[in-house]
């Protein structure tokens, strides 16, 4: 029996639409709350150092210091964000890999078991 590919096609569409959907729609909340809360605390932490410089309380060192710290907080959160975003695209690409061999299961009659994806490094 032939396919209508233009059916198939919409199998495709429709499932993998959904897969990217429910994949992102599930963790954007989560993340977007996560990268708020370190932007307010990366925020707070930078207006309270430039308080005390402002105000001459810290020492050379002690400057240098909590200047270091913000660097380092700055790092910190640009690599989990980082880190959270290959998370989230490893989880993309398995959905969306789950979705095609799904349709691939439902429309050709078969059972193939869909393969673990990881995000390129």
């Amino acid at each position: 029996m032939a396919l209508d590919l233009t059916s198939v096609a919409d199998v495709f569409k429709d499932s993998i639409s959904s897969a990217v959907k429910t994949t992102t729609t599930k963790d954007l909340a989560t993340f977007t709350g996560f990268a708020q809360s370190q932007f307010q605390s990366l925020v707070h932490q930078s207006a309270l150092v430039t308080g005390m410089i402002e105000a001459n309380v810290f020492t050379a060192a002690e400057r240098s210091f909590y200047l270091d710290g913000l660097g380092q907080m700055a790092q910190g959160f640009a690599e989990t964000l980082v880190q959270l975003i290959v998370v989230e695209l490893e989880k993309l690409i398995n959905a969306v890999v789950d979705a095609i061999y799904a349709s691939i299961n439902t429309v050709a009659g078969v059972a193939l078991s869909a393969p673990r994806m990881a995000a390129p490094a």
